[in-house]
């Protein structure tokens, strides 16, 4: 599965991640701690950084599957 970063987030990762999922999927809380385990990117763990799968925002608690497009993205500040 490839993961999008949006953001500040993408600068650990250096552009999209690379990482297999089971067919019974994972929770996005799984796949963030996988993805700080594989890239030693702990700031994917910061409950600021949002996710998204199929283009919609999600809980930590949503299931991803191996078909599912999944997009963590930093917060956004402006004026």
């Amino acid at each position: 599965m490839k993961i999008a970063f949006y953001g500040q987030i993408e600068r650990p990762f250096g552009g999209p991640a690379e990482i297999s999922v089971p067919e019974e999927g994972v929770s996005v809380t799984t796949l963030r701690r996988l993805l700080a385990a594989r890239y030693e990117a702990e700031a994917i763990l910061e409950r600021t950084v949002r996710a998204a799968v199929n283009d919609e925002i999600v809980l930590d608690t949503h299931m991803v599957y191996p078909v599912d497009t999944v997009e963590f993205m930093s917060p956004v500040s402006g004026g």
